[in-house]
């Protein structure tokens, strides 16, 4: 589980200083930069079935509302900043999926924090 955590910290940090690049160079997102939200989403979207499968699994959930709730929102964000992205041919589409790169990584630490280790 720890390292599907650390993979995505590194793709959502790696995403989140491509966005960056284009927000400053003035680059709308093109398919590289949408390309690596989609390989955040899938990132996201492997952490969810692990947790998925560890909970149904007999993992000890105490608020699987909070839990299914992030991973949904983990499924959502990326899907949203790609529309805008493609959308928007400015800047702000760059921009756009970078906050949901760093918003993403963020929830993966509240995952972590509350769940620790997956239902360790």
């Amino acid at each position: 589980m720890q390292v599907l955590i650390i993979v995505l910290y590194v793709v959502c940090g790696l995403t989140a200083a491509l966005a960056a690049y284009y927000t400053v160079r003035d680059l709308a997102a093109d398919l590289v930069l949408l390309g690596a939200a989609a390989l955040v989403l899938l990132a996201w979207a492997v952490l969810g079935i692990a947790l998925l499968i560890k909970d149904l699994g007999g993992g000890e959930v105490t608020d699987p509302v909070t839990l299914y709730g992030y991973l949904l929102t983990g499924l959502v964000l990326p899907l949203g900043g790609a529309w805008l992205g493609i959308w928007e041919r400015t800047r702000w589409g760059s921009l756009a999926i970078g906050v949901v790169a760093v918003t993403l990584a963020v929830l993966v630490m509240r995952v972590e924090q509350i769940w620790p280790g997956g239902f360790a």
